[in-house]
């Protein structure tokens, strides 16, 4: 009794191998070429209807300047950026750091959603030893990230510099060393702002290719589906 049960479990199960995947292709060539080319399709449209995302980028050099001693001496041996890169990357995580002129020249309302969303549009990363900050902005339209970038970079290149100024200003008061030995250099740009030459969100040749997976998978589970509810039957 047990043998002619294990025979029928057997045999009720699908074994799958090469040659039943070839079965299953042949007999389903059609319904999978649909689901493909639909899914295809549906990929298309939706590169179509995205806004099309473009990438700015631009390094800032930090300002720098001679230490200070803990007794008000200046180090002059050793310079340091001020502000530092961490502080300037904390600049562009709050949304209430940015100006209204940068806000809407990166084409958003002036409101806490808009400042929020701008922020989450940009990216950046401590480069060259922390005496530098890569910054990128991802927005719609080429011309509009360009802009973006320009005016974002004009007021973190303001705002180190005011930053350095503040520092020298106290070394220069309170320092025992002459005012003459103190390094006092401005932030800068170390190239031209970037963008990219062409879309970096969505990818046409990514999107397509996994719509057409998942139109293929979506007619596999149809059939899966199909074949279960004929044995249940």
């Amino acid at each position: 009794m047990n043998k002619q049960f294990h025979q029928n479990s057997a045999s009720s199960e699908v074994i799958v191998s090469f040659s039943w995947l070839l079965t299953y292709l042949k007999k389903s060539y059609r319904v999978l070429t649909f689901f493909g080319i639909t899914g295809f399709v549906i990929g298309g449209l939706i590169y179509l209807a995205s806004p099309k995302i473009f990438e700015a980028t631009f390094t800032l050099k930090l300002p720098s300047a001679n230490a200070i001693s803990p007794l008000g001496e200046i180090e002059k041996h050793i310079i340091k950026p001020v502000p530092t890169a961490l502080d300037v990357k904390k600049t562009l995580l709050q949304p209430a750091n940015l100006s209204n002129d940068v806000v809407m020249i990166c084409g958003f309302e002036d409101t806490n959603e808009g400042r929020k969303k701008l922020v989450n549009s940009i990216s950046s990363n401590i480069v060259n030893y922390d005496s530098g900050l890569q910054v990128i902005i991802r927005l719609p339209g080429a011309n509009v990230a360009k802009l973006c970038a320009n005016r974002l970079s004009g007021e973190l290149l303001n705002f180190s510099n005011n930053e350095k100024d503040r520092y020298v200003d106290y070394a220069n008061r309170s320092s025992l060393i002459k005012n003459s030995m103190l390094v006092n250099e401005n932030a800068q740009l170390t190239a031209p702002i970037r963008i990219s030459d062409g879309v970096v969100y969505p990818r046409l040749n990514r999107l397509l290719l996994g719509c057409l997976i998942l139109g293929l998978l979506l007619s596999c589970l149809i059939d899966w589906v199909r074949y279960l509810w004929s044995r249940a039957r």
